[in-house]
């Protein structure tokens, strides 16, 4: 009789959300009403549920607007080149708007006392002179003469020397490749002269070999070397700058 009484004396309590009755225990009374545990259990995990949406979204966010930076470097824009914070803009001569193999490539002006020697500049120039030449619809490309520099005792490049070299060659092999070019090679007045001639010979031939891979007949590549006999010609700052091959259009 006791455990009967007990049972009936349970006070059931009206859910405010799924109008269940349960016992007044299951469940917790709030300023809106009574929420039972069934339902509280929901409540959270739709709370969980909307937590992780959010961060899916926060990702996906993220990873778009990454990638329309990264669309925005010199492959988003034809190849012109990354654009950085200078405003220096790399030419790719594969995609310049000019058929070059219906040009000549013509000699230019640049002093043997200042050659370019590194490949930002080489690009600077000859997307001017590529401009130029599409303007007056000459049927000449002045290609910059470049001079790329070596290591002490060796036909080493060092720095973008050999980058210089094969974007210059490229970008003659792309002309009709009429023009003849020289290839000189130097050193600097350490050693002696049977050395250094062939230190000369040794750099230019590397050149050499690196204009014929590109496509540029042997034909058309007339090679030169001093060694040291032309060191006071030049009024460099550093030794290492007369350690270098001169790659003109004659």
């Amino acid at each position: 009789m006791e455990e009967n009484k007990s049972k009936s004396d349970i006070q059931l309590v009206e859910c405010s959300k799924c109008h269940k009755k349960v016992a007044s225990t299951e469940g917790v009374t709030k300023p809106s009403g009574f929420i039972c545990n069934d339902c509280l259990k929901k409540k959270k995990r739709t709370l969980v549920l909307g937590g992780l949406c959010s961060l899916a979204a926060v990702a996906v966010v993220a990873a778009f607007l990454l990638t329309n930076k990264q669309s925005k470097t010199g492959a988003g824009f034809n190849g012109v080149g990354e654009i950085k914070d200078s405003m220096e803009m790399s030419v790719d001569s594969n995609n310049v708007e000019i058929n070059l193999a219906s040009k000549t490539a013509a000699s230019n002006t640049v002093s043997a006392q200042a050659p370019i020697s590194n490949l930002s500049s080489f690009k600077h120039v000859l997307s001017q002179n590529i401009e130029t030449s599409r303007k007056d619809k000459s049927g000449k490309l002045v290609i910059p003469s470049v001079s790329p520099l070596f290591g002490i005792n060796t036909n080493y490049f060092v720095g973008d020397g050999e980058a210089l070299v094969k974007e210059f060659a490229s970008t003659f092999a792309k002309t009709d490749k009429k023009a003849k070019l020289l290839v000189e090679g130097f050193t600097c007045d350490l050693g002696g002269e049977t050395l250094n001639n062939k230190l000369s010979e040794a750099r230019a031939e590397v050149v050499k070999n690196i204009l014929i891979g590109a496509g540029i007949p042997e034909q058309n590549i007339e090679m030169k070397w001093y060694g040291k006999s032309r060191f006071g010609e030049f009024k460099y700052s550093n030794k290492s700058d007369y350690r270098r091959v001169t790659i003109s259009v004659e």
